[in-house]
């Protein structure tokens, strides 16, 4: 601890002395230098027909990089919507996600996570997003019309950046630089013609009702300010912006292929509409008085049973799945507002003073099907005054029961009444920048800054269903019997005064149309988060420019260094209320508890560049670089991060690179403190099935009984058919480990860039290998299926004693039943594969002629979750296990012709996805799976989209933009969320993956820019 102690009191002091620099690299000094590269060699480095600026073929790292033009012709109000469209990026939480979605827009490179994606404004970290503990940061906060360029490097760069640096770094580049007055205004919508005549007449068949033919929709209105001005004699700059956005939401009832939640049999010929077995009318299953099982009947067999007609109990059936799809959220309602400014003022030839401040306000609604009973457990009374004959008989008298007994129930009812449960979610944060910069001779600069970041999340959760409530109104008596019915709850028709509860009205779900509003007053309760999570850095460092003292006789410039200090302080404050404190919500998976939780990290880091050879034969240039980091956490660990890459230009035309870096990622808040709790976590359980009775055809559970057994499953529930949750899920104990140590990666890169004497033709292939170790398994589980699937296939005490089934052999029936799946240091990560980059600009007279190709050839995207075990490789797959997509290769291909016409420029980008396997299909144990026996749904095809813009400038100062985002209409690719399912609620929404594929059609849009 000494260690820790005397490192940490030489970063303060070091950075305390940065008002009498010392002498330091910094991140910003890195994305700098990048800029002043490319604006310096700005013919070189433009690609003029794409409008992509290209500091890769300068880096040693490969980087691609998207310009303002390239982001303005996207039409795109949301930014992860461009960067999605980047091969290297895989989707994660953006608008199309309702179900879990936590109101955020993050990036995830090379499909290893957000938390191990690292987002830099300016070089500089971008604070938590979503103040739960976790580390992405959210894009809203990012104001599209000063981004000047988004440079995306793929791969470990701690040594730079410090943690989280593992997958990559997202460096938005904002224009501090702009004068001048600006406005913008996008305005953009969806157009869909809902012409599946497959899917339609099976949406027919349940009577459900159908969109119309054609459909606008998600709508979007984008405005944005930007004001920037020089002082004096050109000492300083100030740049204003202000943004407003808002976007309609869009239901899934609006598309055809989304009004109804999709399953599909094994032996299935076509898809069905499916659902939710929490429907209405209500459903139940009868538990036996001694609670041992389920008490079987053939009017409530093992597959429970429905109130029908007259309110005669009869056999559940797939016909009565409630349809939870079309209440979801395709996209999800958002309404922000950012702000804030950018400025330097020149004090001195030695001293630069600068600083930033944004501020954002976004509220976002996630709308998802409504609450009600999932399923909880209820004593009832025997003397229930609302029971038909039928249900007495079933569920007391059969059992041996009186009317002083209570039978215990089972029971689903869909609050069908109440509308959607809503999550209203509200996110302000600001980030405020203060330095200063400068240059002390012709050998030494520096920098040095303090920054301040903090998010609050307000979320009101609207239309759940109370627990202990439902409990209270379901158990029901008649007061006085020698009278008309007079229901009154148990609670307050008893002889103790002192535990009623005056405002409990009956819930009457047994007759039809018997719920009322005061029911639901009673019933639905609200929650509430409210969240804050604080970053602070102090940040020092400085370049010193040896080329006078070391220099190489072969060179004419010498040895560059940077070294300096950082100290950052991470803290979160997640609260909640009682209801979701105990777990009181319906719906909500279970208690969600408090998150408190902070750390710290001091660091000392250093950067060199040394140039070995220039000018020579064979060698035009050659040069090394290396770095190292030194890393010291309160929570009692520390971290060496370092890098080292070669740079060797043979000729003027050809240039090749390679690096090694060394990564780490330390646990976040969440990971180390988040609380534990019983939430949904798994997707498929392989003993439970579907008795001869049941919705289906007797379908055995997929394991055998013996098998089953390992799990905690007794012969009596195995043989009783344990129902499977017809919704594809299944609970998990959830939680932090502040035992946790950092993940480590080394990522190896190489390549060349090829620019050969051919007009303006560029050419870059590089290699990678990304490989973490001791990987961090997420505080929201995923873990769950593996840890179920290898306790069956090995028998493995380690992983069968994270099995918990409950009294009736379920996972998913109770609280009680789950899988332990909280946060450990377990397994390996690796991702292989080369990105391409080529760009031509063929100059015709008076117009030219621009392409642009970006592309990912996925070799490895492997997976290791346990250790010392065996990985599995989802390159080609997605599911359950894999997630999304991840197919072998994809790319953007973007043409633009700059008409002979004055100010006329037309661009077409060709996006394609190759294709991808249901992961079912993998020979790998881990991934492999019964599938459907007819090949229906078992791969999506190649996916291709043409997007197509027009922009015309007039007077210089009106730039008018029109263009349509997949303008063929193309409809996303069906993925069944039942049944057999690749389809995890969330990621994939509305029967299919949302985030990947352009879910709601063609987008069409038209921007205004207006220059003074």
């Amino acid at each position: 601890m000494a260690k820790h102690l005397s490192v940490r009191q030489a970063v303060r002091l070091a950075l305390l002395a940065s008002a009498a620099p010392a002498v330091l690299l910094s991140p910003a000094a890195f994305a700098q230098e990048q800029d002043q590269d490319a604006s310096e060699s700005m013919d070189e480095v433009v690609v003029t027909g794409s409008r992509i600026v290209s500091p890769n073929l300068q880096s040693i790292s490969p980087i691609t990089a998207i310009g303002a033009e390239e982001l303005n012709i996207a039409g795109k109000a949301r930014i992860e919507d461009v960067l999605n469209q980047l091969p290297q990026a895989f989707a994660a939480q953006g608008s199309n996600i309702a179900n879990a979605s936590d109101g955020t827009a993050s990036v995830d490179l090379r499909g290893l996570g957000t938390q191990r994606t690292l987002v830099l404004v300016n070089g500089r970290r971008l604070m938590p997003g979503d103040p739960d503990g976790g580390s992405a940061a959210d894009l809203n906060q990012i104001p599209l019309t000063l981004v000047k360029r988004v440079d995306v490097l793929t791969g470990g760069a701690s040594s730079v950046y410090g943690a989280d640096a593992v997958a990559g770094v997202v460096n938005f580049v904002m224009d501090t630089e702009f004068e001048g007055v600006r406005f913008d205004y996008n305005y953009s919508f969806y157009n869909h013609k809902n012409d599946s005549d497959r899917i339609q007449d099976i949406v027919e068949a349940r009577n459900f009702p159908l969109p119309d033919s054609s459909e606008n929709m998600g709508y979007s209105k984008d405005f944005s300010f930007a004001f920037g001005i020089g002082g004096a004699e050109g000492r300083g700059h100030a740049t204003f912006y202000a943004t407003y956005r808002e976007v309609d939401p869009v239901l899934e009832a609006k598309l055809d292929y989304s009004a109804c939640t999709l399953n599909l049999a094994i032996a299935g010929t076509n898809y069905t509409c499916g659902g939710s077995q929490t429907s209405d009318p209500a459903g139940f299953f009868n538990i036996l008085p001694d609670g041992s099982g389920l008490a079987t009947s053939p009017a409530c067999p093992g597959s429970g049973c429905i109130i029908g007609t007259g309110g005669a109990l009869r056999p559940f059936t797939a016909a009565d799945a409630y349809n939870f799809g079309p209440v979801n959220y395709f996209m999800r309602p958002d309404e922000r507002y950012t702000a804030g400014v950018f400025g330097n003022f020149k004090l001195s030839e030695k001293a630069d003073v600068y600083g930033e401040l944004m501020f954002m306000d976004d509220r976002s609604v996630a709308q998802i099907a409504p609450s009600g009973s999932f399923f909880g457990q209820h004593s009832i009374s025997c003397a229930n005054p609302l029971w038909s004959a039928s249900m007495v008989e079933e569920f007391c008298t059969n059992l041996g029961l009186t009317a002083a007994d209570s039978a215990t129930l089972l029971i689903g009812r869909r609050n069908t009444e109440g509308g959607g449960r809503q999550d209203d979610i509200g996110h302000e944060s600001y980030r405020i920048v203060a330095g200063v910069r400068g240059e002390l001779n012709d050998m030494l600069s520096y920098d040095a800054y303090f920054q301040h970041g903090e998010t609050k999340r307000n979320s009101t959760y609207l239309n759940d269903f109370s627990i202990r409530r439902t409990g209270l109104a379901l158990n029901v008596v008649d007061i006085d019997p020698s009278a008309a019915v007079n229901a009154v709850c148990a609670i307050n028709g008893d002889a103790d005064p002192a535990n009623d509860d005056p405002n409990c009205v009956p819930w009457n779900i047994w007759q039809p149309g018997g719920v009322t509003p005061a029911a639901l007053a009673y019933l639905q309760t609200p929650g509430f988060q409210r969240a804050t999570a604080r970053q602070e850095i102090f940040h020092a460092d400085m370049t010193a420019d040896f080329t006078s003292m070391v220099k190489l006789p072969s060179t004419e410039t010498g040895l560059v260094v940077n070294f300096g200090a950082e100290y950052r302080d991470e803290k979160t404050n997640f609260t909640v209320d009682e209801a979701f404190r105990t777990g009181d919500l319906a719906g909500q998976g279970g208690a969600t508890l408090p998150v408190l939780g902070r750390f710290d990290v001091s660091e000392l880091f250093m950067e060199a560049r040394l140039p070995l050879v220039e000018g020579k034969t064979g060698a035009q240039a050659m040069s090394i670089e290396a770095g190292y980091r030194f890393s010291d956490y309160s929570t009692g660990f520390s971290t060496d991060t370092y890098k080292a890459g070669l740079d060797w230009a043979p000729v003027d035309a050809l240039r090749f690179r390679a690096s090694y870096q060394r990564a780490v990622r330390a646990p976040n808040v969440g990971e180390l403190f988040s609380s534990q709790s019983v939430a949904l976590d798994g997707s498929e359980d392989p003993c439970t099935g579907t008795p001869a009775s049941g919705p289906d055809p007797a379908i055995p559970p997929e394991a055998s009984a013996a098998e089953c057994a390992l799990t905690g499953m007794t012969q009596a529930q195995y043989d009783a058919f344990s129902p499977p949750n017809p919704a594809g899920q299944y609970n998990g104990l959830l939680g932090g480990n502040p035992e946790l140590l950092p993940e480590t990666s080394d990522t190896i890169s190489f390549g060349f860039v090829l620019r050969p004497n051919l007009g303006d033709l560029s050419i870059a292939i590089d290699y990678f290998d990304i490989k973490i170790e001791d990987t961090i398994s997420s505080t929201v589980g995923g873990n769950a299926d593996t840890y179920l699937d290898q306790c069956i296939t090995t028998g493995e005490a380690a992983f069968c004693d994270l099995i918990n089934r409950d009294s009736l052999g379920s996972l998913w029936l109770t609280p009680a039943g789950y899988i332990t799946d909280t946060s450990l240091n377990l397994g390996t990560l690796q991702t292989k594969g080369v990105d391409l980059q080529a760009s031509y600009t063929l100059n015709l007279g008076e117009h030219r002629l621009g392409f642009n190709l970006v592309g990912t050839l996925l070799d490895t995207l492997s997976n290791a979750p346990l250790p010392g075990g065996e990985s599995y490789d989802c390159v080609g797959f997605y599911g359950n296990t894999c997630g999304v997509p991840s197919p072998k290769w994809r790319h953007s291909f973007r043409t633009n012709w700059r008409t002979p016409w004055n100010g006329l420029d037309i661009a077409a980008t060709w996006r394609y996805y190759g294709d991808s396997k249901s992961e079912r299909l993998s020979s790998n144990d881990q991934l492999s799976g019964a599938v459907n026996a007819n090949g229906i749904s078992n791969g999506i095809p190649a996916y291709g989209y043409l997007d197509l813009t027009a922009s015309m400038t007039f007077a210089e100062k009106f730039t008018f933009r029109v263009g349509a985002n997949n303008i063929a209409d193309k409809s996303p690719p069906i993925i069944p969320s039942g049944g057999v399912n690749d389809c995890p609620a969330g990621p994939c929404n509305g029967n299919t993956w949302a985030q990947v594929y352009d879910a709601l059609g063609r987008q069409i849009f038209a921007t205004v820019t207006i220059d003074f």
